[in-house]
């Protein structure tokens, strides 16, 4: 008979056990999980709500499209272009990296390697620029490394196609978007246009989460505009403006052309100048000051036209009363006298402005009195602004009869351009009064303002009117004769011999001449250097153009006469041609000056 054998059952019951022991450890854990998920949804729900938001959920500035500036023909002067700036997420950089990374951005963009390497690993932003506007072959290389913590986003950067062509009329804008000066600075925030929002979930690459909701405000461009410059005046006056400086070694200069029927600038150009696409390596007296309308100087003769039309406005005087010129004057115990202290003997207000007579434009000043002068040179705009559309225009110094500075002395100084200030524009708007029968339109530089397809055109404003027609007129015909008294310089510098000949042949332009003495800090004046500048118009009657050429402190030309006029010259010569106006027959015949033809007055 066979044995039977019996089955053992203490292992089954350690298997139980085994079991039962592994079901209270997960019991455990899902409690643990359960705890911690409470925890989690529940105490810390707000906070870390929070932090979710502030990784995924943000709301980022969507930048408009600054206005586009363009010349009077549609050329473009300043636009926004499209360029990829760096930056770098720091979470996502592997810090044993990051010094060899820095290195190398620092070779491509140009920035100090310990100044990058800062911003790689600071660990408090999320979101750093490292460099901005970077050009394109910089970010293909950029993008080339392939490191997942660096961000390439396209951001507008203001260039300008001419570089300093108009710089001073245009100005610049900063790298924060700003206009500093010139016309980006006046119009700045009609330039810049009106942000706008996207409120979103974004992942880490900062690109919106598709399925999540959003809310977006699109940004409103800014406006265009366009300016009254003509590109060929502005040329012409930036090259013999540069020419002249540099043939004479002077200090700088400005020359401004305006249209006197409307107040529209044509051309307004000062030197040195500089490229509004790197403005921040200029002194700032240079990109932030437009000096044909900031820098004030004492304007020396030119200033005698308006002594003349004081007198003859108020009816002090008539064009045919006459003063003795003795060459050196006494009065308040000074010796004033004319450039040369020469006499030119009785003269009338044609022949002060003819003879630049300091002494007769004193005498003139003392028949008309204080109180009429002022009067009228308040109404021709001097010490006050114009209210052209530039920033930084400088309203001048007037020691006006009635104000506490006023003495007598400086009144008579004043009838030749001493002890007065005024910026460049003020004498053009003045001049302007001249050629067109006693009105002074306020100067602009902007023609229109265009946001989308609707555009607002400059209206020609009418500032004042300080003398008559009939006195006007009278000044012309002075000034006409004014300005042939100089033509011999300029034939001279032209031919090589001097010649009688008109100032520009084939026109009648009137022009005056000044010689301005420059003020010193400590008093007096400058005994070596002067400004030296040229006032007029073309032609005569119905004047196209009122142009100032000032030249700042010429080496080889105390007076200025021969350094400013022939620019007078050439800038008149090429605008009359340039607008199509035809020479007068009369005027034409070469070697035929104006001492062998009568003027029709």
């Amino acid at each position: 008979m066979a044995t039977q054998t019996t089955t053992r059952l203490t292992p089954v019951r350690l298997s139980r056990w085994r079991i039962n022991a592994a079901l209270l450890l997960c019991l455990l854990l899902i409690g643990r999980v359960l705890l911690r998920l409470g925890e989690l949804q529940v105490v810390q729900h707000e906070t870390l709500s929070a932090r979710a938001s502030a990784e995924i959920d943000r709301q980022i500035t969507l930048q408009p499209t600054r206005g586009q500036i363009t010349d009077r023909l549609g050329n473009l002067l300043a636009m926004d272009v499209e360029r990829e700036s760096l930056w770098v997420v720091p979470r996502h950089i592997d810090p044993e990296k990051a010094p060899n990374l820095a290195l190398t951005l620092s070779a491509l963009v140009g920035r100090d390697s310990q100044k990058i390497l800062a911003d790689l690993t600071n660990q408090e932003l999320y979101w750093l620029p490292v460099a901005r506007w970077l050009e394109p072959e910089v970010a293909d290389q950029v993008r080339a490394l392939e490191e997942p913590g660096l961000r390439l986003e396209y951001e507008p950067r203001r260039v300008y196609p001419q570089g300093d062509f108009a710089a001073h009329v245009i100005g610049a804008v900063n790298l924060n978007g700003d206009g500093v000066s010139g016309v980006e600075g006046f119009y700045n925030s009609q330039l810049k246009g009106i942000t706008g929002t996207l409120q979103a979930e974004f992942d880490n690459n900062r690109v919106p989460i598709a399925i999540a909701p959003s809310q977006k405000i699109p940004p409103r461009n800014g406006v265009n505009l366009q300016l009254t410059i003509d590109p060929f005046v502005q040329y012409v006056i930036e090259r013999e403006l540069q020419i002249a400086i540099e043939d004479h070694n002077a200090d700088g200069g400005s020359i401004i052309v305006l249209d006197p029927r409307s107040g529209a600038i044509r051309g307004m150009a000062s030197y040195p100048t500089f490229d509004p696409n790197q403005y921040y390596n200029y002194p700032a007296d240079v990109f932030g000051r437009n000096p044909a309308i900031s820098n004030l100087y004492e304007p020396g003769s030119t200033f005698k036209m308006i002594t003349v039309a004081a007198g003859l406005q108020s009816r002090a005087f008539t064009a045919d009363t006459q003063v003795n010129d003795t060459g050196v004057i006494m009065r308040y115990g000074y010796s004033l006298k004319n450039w040369n202290a020469g006499a030119n003997g009785m003269l009338d207000s044609e022949k002060v402005l003819y003879y630049s007579s300091n002494v007769g434009a004193l005498q003139l000043n003392e028949i008309t009195g204080p109180e009429n002068f002022y009067k009228i040179v308040a109404d021709f705009g001097f010490g006050n602004s114009t209210g052209i559309d530039l920033g930084g225009e400088e309203a001048g110094i007037v020691n006006a009869w009635d104000g506490p500075n006023y003495n007598d002395l400086t009144f008579l100084t004043n009838a030749y351009g001493q002890g007065i200030s005024v910026s460049p524009l003020q004498m053009v708007s003045a001049a302007a009064a001249i050629a067109t029968d006693g009105v002074i339109m306020r100067p602009y530089v902007v023609e229109q303002r265009c946001d989308g397809e609707e555009c607002a055109v400059t209206e020609p404003t009418e500032l004042s009117r300080p003398i008559e027609p009939g006195v006007a007129w009278t000044i012309r015909r002075m000034l006409v004769k004014s300005a042939n008294h100089y033509a011999p310089v300029v034939w001279a510098a032209q031919t090589g011999a001097w010649g009688d000949q008109w100032l520009v042949p084939g026109y009648q332009v009137g022009a005056k001449t000044g010689t301005s003495s420059i003020p010193l800090e400590g008093g007096g004046y400058d005994p070596s250097f002067t400004i030296g500048s040229v006032l007029g118009f073309g032609p005569a009657e119905e004047a196209e153009f009122v142009v100032l050429v000032k030249i700042d402190r010429p080496k080889d030309d105390i007076w200025g006469v021969s350094t400013a006029i022939p620019v007078y010259y050439k800038v008149m010569d090429e605008l009359l041609r340039h607008a199509r106006i035809p020479p007068d027959p009369a005027l034409y015949s070469p070697g035929q000056g104006p001492d062998s033809i009568a003027v029709n007055e």
